[in-house]
């Protein structure tokens, strides 16, 4: 792999973020304008604007779309929570006066007194037809949000396959796994409290998830201060996306230093370990329904991360994945040898990832960790 080809890489993953968060915003304006269509056949909307509606909708779909997946968790992240959903009301409001106005405009333009007239004839009040509105936009933010948490836990590919009951039996697939744990979190929560140490371990996991989505990662498992990523192998391989992941984690907080030395007095530290394989993908429980992997390469990814301490590592990979990722001009390896890990009954070899000096940030990655992680 060329000089010229790392930064290619760097430049997809640039666009990764801009790309899901674009698309996500695409699809809330999509399902609001289905959701905003099926609400005026229900309430007796004439057929001939049914176009318009979808021509005026789409826009305000779309920012409902920037709203709930860039400003609205800026907002919660930033502010007190009583400020953020003050604003956030606020912002609610005037999109629902916007809804209003332009309801009114297309039966301005079609020339009716109101947009739905009942099959009775008669025409209904302003508080009906305030109403009216309030109840589409209710229901309409109630879909795209739900869609959005949806859209959080799994890529689009996935939640498909998920509806369509792809995992309602065992399916083999290939994924890598990396599992990324807190350094010292039991010192920590002793010197911070429970309630301050739970709010550290809420923004790590913040913080973190802009690296998991400009590489394209899905969480998993979040376990105490421990997130678990993965990735289906092929996406995780490319553009060395499972490696760039937890480097781009430890910029990040890095770039947030101020922010942890303010408010905790300390910066948080983590260790990483990653390995891949085939594991088996299956739906499980009724009463709480969750997706779950099964098979040893989630055991080995847990101990191969658990060794990092002993080799005084920060990111420990398997000899098999750094044998998959190849030659990685971004990334310095050094081969540990062979190491007999907790529970397994042959040796492991270990490969240890630094970064390369003259790879690290450059302007346009700066520029992408202004991006909101979307969660």
């Amino acid at each position: 792999m060329s000089t010229a080809s790392a930064y290619a890489a760097r430049r997809a993953r640039f666009w990764a973020t801009r790309r899901h968060v674009f698309q996500t915003v695409g699809s809330i304006g999509v399902v609001f304008v289905g959701v905003l269509e099926a609400m005026a056949l229900l309430l007796w909307v004439p057929r001939q604007a049914l176009l318009l509606l979808a021509l005026v909708g789409f826009p305000i779909g779309l920012i409902l779309g920037v709203l709930e997946v860039v400003v609205f968790p800026a907002l919660v992240q930033r502010l007190k929570l009583h400020l953020a959903t003050l604003l956030q009301g606020l912002a609610h409001l005037l999109l629902l006066s916007v809804l209003y106005g332009a309801i009114m405009w297309v039966a301005h333009l079609l020339d009716l007194p109101q947009l739905w007239i009942p099959p009775t004839g008669k025409t209904p009040g302003p508080v009906q037809n305030m109403l009216r509105v309030f109840m589409i936009y209710l229901f309409g933010g109630f879909v795209t949000t739900l869609l959005r948490q949806l859209l959080l836990r799994m890529d689009r590919r996935r939640l498909v396959q998920l509806l369509a009951g792809h995992y309602q039996q065992p399916v083999t697939e290939d994924r890598i796994f990396l599992f990324v744990d807190l350094k010292g979190s039991t010192r920590l929560a002793e010197t911070l409290g429970n309630d301050q140490y739970s709010r550290l371990v809420r923004d790590f996991f913040s913080d973190v998830s802009v690296a998991i989505e400009a590489t394209r990662g899905e969480v998993y498992q979040y376990v105490g201060d421990e997130v678990v990523v993965t990735w289906p192998s092929k996406l995780g391989l490319a553009h060395a996306n499972c490696l760039h992941c937890f480097f781009k984690m430890q910029h990040r907080i890095e770039e947030r230093r101020g922010h942890y030395m303010r408010k905790y007095g300390v910066v948080p530290e983590f260790k990483a370990g990653a390995h891949g394989g085939r594991v088996t993908t299956v739906l499980v429980g009724t009463a709480h329904r969750e997706l779950v992997y099964h098979g040893d390469v989630l055991n080995t990814t847990a101990r191969i991360q658990a060794q990092c301490n002993a080799l005084g590592s920060k990111f420990l990979i398997s000899a098999s994945l750094y044998q998959q990722i190849g030659s990685q001009p971004e990334y310095h390896f050094t081969l540990l040898g062979s190491h007999q890990l907790r529970g397994k009954a042959g040796a492991t070899e270990l490969v240890d990832v630094q970064e390369q000096v003259s790879f690290r940030p450059i302007q346009a990655e700066i520029v992408e960790s202004s991006w909101p992680a979307g969660n």
